[in-house]
């Protein structure tokens, strides 16, 4: 990592809203769109640690949606989930060997349930569905890609998401990336996500 990483209050506020602006407007979407909503944020690069929240605040927004929370609980819980992405530094994935992606299901998973500690069978789903997750993100080489391990992890975890915690969230069926002109290392056609446009 050559560039200083700051992380700004004020855009953790603006993905927060964005999300909050998919929440009000009650349409149900795929967790990858949402995603994209926040990821499309002009401030947000296209490899940085706001990452390791866009993704756990895809995942309880749409959760949200569906199991219609009441806004201010969900803000509550998205005021959570920025504190606990803030401790997975940057270069996580490739320091520690746990991108920040994975650890952010496992994240959405903690604060959905409310799980400590002390949990029991929820603290054995959160852990798995970090697994889960790593382990899809694994199956790709390096190096890192914020949107390519993002979308591996929700292709891996909605499922067993799904069936733990009795919710119906969804991803498409094809996720075509459209960022891959800002990735000076994009992997290319060794990215199951990328698919130039046919003119």
């Amino acid at each position: 990592m050559t560039h200083e990483i700051v992380l700004k209050e004020e855009d953790y506020q603006s993905l927060k809203q964005k999300a909050l602006e998919v929440f009000d407007g009650d349409r149900e979407m795929t967790v990858n769109v949402i995603m994209e909503e926040m990821m499309d944020q002009p401030f947000v690069p296209m490899h940085y640690p706001y990452h390791h929240y866009i993704l756990p605040a895809a995942l309880l927004t749409a959760s949200a949606i569906e199991v219609k929370m009441q806004r201010e609980e969900l803000e509550e819980k998205l005021e959570i989930v920025k504190d606990r992405s803030k401790n997975i530094l940057a270069g996580f994935c490739g320091f520690y060997g746990a991108c920040g992606s994975g650890v952010g299901t496992g994240i959405f998973a903690s604060v959905l349930t409310g799980t400590s500690p002390m949990s029991d069978k929820t603290w054995q789903w959160t852990n798995q569905v970090t697994s889960i997750s790593l382990q899809a993100i694994a199956s790709v080489p390096g190096p890192r890609c914020c949107k390519r391990t993002g979308y591996l992890s929700l292709q891996a975890s909605v499922p067993y998401l799904n069936e733990k915690l009795k919710l119906h969230l969804k991803t498409d069926d094809e996720i075509i990336c459209r960022y891959y002109e800002m990735n000076a290392e994009c992997k290319k056609n060794l990215c199951p996500f990328f698919k130039v446009a046919e003119v």
